[in-house]
């Protein structure tokens, strides 16, 4: 199967996905008009305390403007494959979660950083990190979860596996930063896609059961990269695994009665179970884009086909 990221003319893109673009704007021009406001916006570990909403803030703000104008787009296009599937509420959800937790990892690391340094340097503690590049790259990995192993075509002669998009993006945006020297970035781009796959892989609530995650080996930490470097990183992993695997047992134990961890986890492996999820997350598409097309027909009626082929092409992708 085969699918493209770009948005066809009668393709819309969704209010929610809309308005974040608007504020990641709103806070780009604030802090190119009023310096002042980074510090206050962007994580300071120094100043998190007690500014601690910028743990949140500073993944939606970018103080470059070519910068903010790429993110904002990402974020247009990808919105349009991720959110008729969650729903806006798991969308936001999940971009505020993947924020917070990105930037609670970043002061940390920055702390423990300044107090195994031996010099001592307190310059780090009073750096601006910021950007909203660690959401995208969150937001490629639910586009894996979502499309599998479909391919997505990015240009006219590129196609790549959904599921190598994010270390793909993760791996040529660390590269251009360490060329350009933006070593700041670094944090936000690793932290939060790994926080996105985290949450995905062992919290999200699956509708229509009571079953957390996606505990399906389609979607394990591994299934993101080729096959011959899946073995070693089945041990990254592992640690969350075994960090946060109670997030599937306690739901899990509830569904069957208290059913040993064994079985559930031959539950968990059976070929029926990832067929059952993807099939979930199809239905839901499905009807989130037939309620998309049925209101783009009520208030204009002209671009119903392109629209209805751009839906076709996006289930097809899921399907995968």
């Amino acid at each position: 199967m085969e699918a493209s990221l770009g948005a066809s003319a009668a393709s819309r893109f969704t209010r929610l996905s809309k308005l974040i673009s608007a504020i990641l704007g709103v806070l780009c021009l604030l802090t190119l008009c009023a310096p002042a406001t980074r510090r206050y916006l962007t994580l300071v570990p120094g100043r998190t305390l007690p500014c601690v909403w910028n743990l949140l803030t500073s993944s939606f703000v970018t103080t470059n403007p070519v910068k903010a104008l790429a993110e904002i787009a990402s974020l247009l296009v990808l919105a349009r494959v991720v959110e008729p599937v969650y729903g806006s509420t798991e969308f936001l959800r999940l971009l505020l979660l993947v924020a917070a937790s990105t930037g609670a990892a970043t002061f940390v690391g920055v702390y423990l950083f300044y107090l195994i340094n031996t010099s001592k340097e307190g310059g780090i503690l009073y750096a601006q990190f910021s950007g909203f590049h660690g959401i995208v790259g969150a937001l490629l990995v639910a586009v894996k979860q979502i499309m599998g192993d479909a391919d997505v075509k990015l240009g006219a002669a590129t196609r790549l596996p959904a599921r190598h998009l994010a270390p793909a993006y993760v791996a040529a945006a660390s590269l251009l930063a360490a060329l350009l020297g933006a070593w700041r970035s670094l944090p936000f781009l690793v932290v939060s896609p790994y926080a996105a796959w985290v949450y995905l892989r062992f919290f999200q609530r699956q509708p229509e059961t009571t079953i957390r995650g996606d505990p399906s080996d389609e979607f394990k930490f591994s299934s993101f990269f080729p096959p011959a470097v899946q073995a070693p990183l089945d041990a990254v992993g592992g640690i969350a695994r075994t960090v946060f695997c109670l997030g599937h047992t306690a739901d899990a134990a509830a569904a069957n009665g208290g059913a040993s961890l064994e079985a559930r986890g031959l539950l968990a492996r059976a070929p029926s179970a990832p067929d059952m999820d993807a099939s979930r997350r199809r239905e839901r598409g499905a009807r989130a884009l037939e309620e998309r097309l049925a209101a783009g027909k009520a208030a204009g009626g002209g671009g119903g086909g392109a629209a209805a082929a751009d839906a076709a092409a996006r289930m097809e992708a899921g399907a995968a």
